[in-house]
């Protein structure tokens, strides 16, 4: 029976200590991913923030990326925002109060891209924005305005400059655009494209001779 509670008392302690949060200032920033202090492998698990013992902030991280609900709140215990993260980006409805529980705004996300907010922060009503009269409206011709953009087309990225494993970051932020490595003769290895961090599309690889050897799609 003494045998029995023991086991008992040892699996509680393990159940109780693997599902502990892990304090978010014990958690490094390594090129966009987090790290525990001393691992090689991105952290994953519950996390938490305190101040002066209170919580402050909760959320949780998979393989060194902000995942799923995070939290943060007032000192009085109030919550501030609420939001999820997808692949350490924003996404979805984030939702801001004020300190008395009011509700102060809300933001739509898509994949860390802002696609519209509500309340306090959002832009002002359209009443108050004056029509122009269509005379004025003429000197400004469709084409030009999309002419510009198509003008102008990324230079890719060398592949050295991206940081990260499965998601490639570049200056902190997933690396959208395109891409090319080189041999260490000069000649080029790889030309792809990345999309939030991620291969996409039509990725060509090269021999030394600069001959195609593979055509692969993501």
């Amino acid at each position: 029976m003494k045998k029995l509670l023991f086991i008992s008392g040892i699996l509680i302690l393990l159940f109780a200590c693997s599902s502990e949060k892990v304090n978010f200032s014990q958690l490094q920033d390594r090129n966009g991913l987090f790290y525990l202090a001393n691992k090689d492998k991105p952290y994953t698990g519950d996390i938490a923030s305190f101040d002066n013992g209170k919580v402050e902030l909760e959320g949780r991280v998979e393989d060194g990326l902000r995942v799923g609900l995070w939290t943060t709140y007032y000192p009085n215990g109030q919550k501030k925002t609420e939001g999820n993260y997808k692949e350490g980006l924003k996404d979805g409805t984030w939702t801001y109060w004020k300190d008395n529980g009011q509700q102060e705004g809300v933001e739509i996300y898509k994949y860390g891209k802002m696609l519209s907010n509500e309340g306090t922060m959002a832009e002002p009503p359209k009443d108050t924005v004056k029509e122009q009269p269509v005379a004025e409206q003429k000197p400004a011709p469709v084409k030009q305005a999309v002419a510009k953009p198509v003008e102008h087309k990324a230079q890719p990225v060398v592949w050295e400059q991206l940081h990260g494993g499965p998601v490639k970051y570049l200056n902190g932020i997933p690396y959208t655009g395109p891409v090319v490595k080189y041999m260490r003769t000069g000649g080029k290895e790889l030309d792809g494209y990345f999309e939030r961090g991620k291969r996409q599309g039509k990725w060509v690889y090269y021999d030394k001779y600069g001959n195609v050897k593979d055509v692969r799609y993501y």
